[in-house]
């Protein structure tokens, strides 16, 4: 029941619709303002002739200013006709919703992460732009089953109720001010146990502004309705030919009409206008408007001719629907892959290895940012930052690259951690977007691999988006990770020495042949020789390496530094001696 039905008479009611459909990010998809304009008769018995419904010019309306020619409007008849508000594009009632998926950090954050209990809170938002109170608001909004523990904080303004069964909350305001706004907070939480986006659910609004059209419609009903017009006529009882005349207009309808203008004329025994005028009154059904004169005619004949408007009760509101697309808000879930090249490697033979990680994005939020934690074993030399290599698929990154290695001493005896952070890819437009992949490449140097050990190689990768929130990460433990065996080998020195007559009488030529017949590599091995305490060093021939020399107990040894030896590598020293007694003093 509107307000129009309680009212009796002739109604005219302008009743204005503003839908407006948003966008999951609260802009506004779809606005339609719209209206109708419905002239009720409630008279059970009378009619309106000639009905006529003239717009006011200018209006915000497609019915334009050109009078509807309603006709006849019979006794409980109605006539409606349709309309659109034109230059409109923001409704009265401002509805917005914001889902911040980790409330307990500063900032918005947009995204779950898999396998997390994320904290959440829909902030509702409405906003009176109206300039007039708008009254009878109702938000609905459905949270979906995946939500848990739904508890909508209290309102300063309004009522709030939650149906736990149905996931409802229902929030109505009596009255929101000109210019106020009013918040609603609903907080709950979500583990994402997919990596399809989350559905956060719908949001419905209806709200009412009595007396407030934005059409600007002004609207006049002219028509004719049951009227009776009386002339009385008594000729002066001492003035024989003087007439007393009395002309009235009876509203014998159920309208009340407005006389805009009236004539006064006589018909016989000529034609004349007696009384013309311009008029604004108004006639309730059951009054009259009268007129009294006097002539001086043989039997004068009078009419009353009237120009009035039916009056009409007009009323005007707006209501309005909000519905607003519910969002879907990506889940932010991350694999971690490594392969090491070779996982073999011979004792002591200090050998390259590539090791190649990666971060693969399978969940359904970009990546801004992304870091991996990877172990370098003891004997093993940490990565320079500009041995490293950076690619998002084939797109090799070479900026915003940090490296850090802990602890910073380099020290072989000791497992270290290098952590390499990407950042910043949203602002460079390099985001690792859904199924892609971060790859990052270096080589380390095993220098003195033992024999018989395992290493074993975990990793750890954590990555973040934009706005960021908490990570999402991935990990390859101890029993999955891959492992470099370094097997165990023989060192052995072959060395064989011949001595031959030198260049001078009492001097000898000693050639030293070492040949490294392991399996493996030596490492800085031993060459030496020994001299005899009779004899002396002299010198070494032009060509061959210089050892060095140094005086023992057990004679003079003779030593040459080699920092690696490979399998099958031989080194040939020579040097000259003589006999002490051969000495020239």
């Amino acid at each position: 029941m509107d307000a129009a039905d309680s009212l009796g008479g002739l109604v005219i009611l302008i009743q204005e619709h503003e839908f407006t459909a948003l966008n999951a990010d609260n802009s506004i998809a779809r606005f339609e303002p719209r209206g109708r304009v419905i002239v009720r008769n409630r008279s059970r018995r009378v009619a309106i002739w000639e009905a006529e419904l003239e717009p006011n010019s200018p209006n915000r309306s497609t019915l334009g200013t050109a009078p509807f020619q309603i006709g006849q409007l019979d006794p409980l008849g109605e006539w409606e006709k349709a309309f659109i508000v034109k230059d409109l594009d923001v409704p009265m009632l401002s509805v917005s919703e914001v889902v911040d998926t980790c409330y307990e950090r500063a900032g918005i954050n947009n995204a779950f992460v898999f396998g997390h209990p994320m904290p959440v809170e829909f902030t509702i938002t409405l906003r009176n732009r109206s300039g007039g109170k708008i009254s009878g608001i109702v938000v609905t909004k459905i949270v979906p089953p995946a939500f848990k523990r739904v508890e909508p904080q209290n309102t300063p303004l309004g009522k709030m109720e939650y149906d736990e069964k149905t996931g409802k909350v229902v929030w109505t305001i009596k009255e929101l001010e000109a210019s106020h706004m009013a918040v609603l907070l609903v907080r709950a939480t979500l583990t994402a146990e997919e990596s399809t986006p989350v559905r956060t659910g719908t949001l419905h609004a209806t709200y009412k502004i009595p007396n407030l059209i934005r059409s600007r419609l002004k609207l006049i009903m002219r028509g004719v309705t049951e009227c009776e017009v009386n002339i009385e006529k008594t000729e002066d009882s001492v003035r024989r030919g003087i007439w007393h005349c009395n002309a009235t207009l009876k509203n014998i309808s159920d309208f009340p009409i407005r006389l805009e203008r009236i004539q006064v004329v006589m018909t016989a025994p000529d034609s004349r206008i007696l009384f013309e005028g311009t008029l604004d009154h108004k006639i309730e059904p059951g009054e009259f408007w009268g007129y009294e004169f006097e002539t001086k005619e043989e039997n004068p004949e009078f009419d009353v001719i009237a120009f009035y408007r039916v009056e009409a009760s007009f009323v005007q509101d707006l209501v309005g629907t909000v519905e607003k697309e519910e969002a879907l808000l990506p889940v932010l879930r991350v694999e971690c892959n490594k392969t090491v090249k070779p996982l073999e490697l011979s004792a002591w033979d200090p050998s390259p290895v590539a090791v190649s990680i990666q971060a693969r994005n399978i969940g359904t939020s970009d990546f801004n940012e992304v870091t991996f934690y990877d172990t370098i074993p003891a004997d093993f030399d940490a990565p320079e930052t500009s041995q490293i290599q950076v690619w998002i698929e084939e797109k090799p990154i070479t900026q915003k690259i940090n490296v850090q290695v802990r602890p910073r001493k380099r020290d072989l005896e000791t497992e270290r951690m290098v952590t390499i952070q990407v950042t910043d890819l949203f602002e460079r437009q390099l985001a690792v977007k859904p199924g892609e992949q971060m790859t990052v490449k270096y080589t380390t140097i095993a220098r003195t691999p033992k024999p018989e050990q395992e290493h074993i190689l975990p990793l750890r990768v954590e990555a973040d988006t934009f706005p960021p929130g908490p990570v999402a990460s991935a990990a390859i433990l101890a029993l999955t990770a891959p492992k470099i065996i370094v097997e165990k080998a023989f060192r052995k020195l072959h060395k064989t020495r011949t001595v031959t007559p030198g260049p001078q009488k009492g001097e000898f030529t000693v050639t030293i042949t070492f040949v490294n017949v392991s399996d493996a590599s030596l490492a800085g091995p031993k060459l030496w020789d020994l001299i005899p305490p009779s004899f002396e060093f002299v010198a070494v021939p032009n060509g061959t390496p210089e050892p060095t020399v140094r005086e023992a107990e057990n004679g003079t040894i003779i030593s040459w530094s080699v920092p690696v030896m490979k399998s099958g590598e031989r080194f040939l020293g020579k040097y000259v001696y003589k006999h002490k007694s051969h000495t020239t003093h």
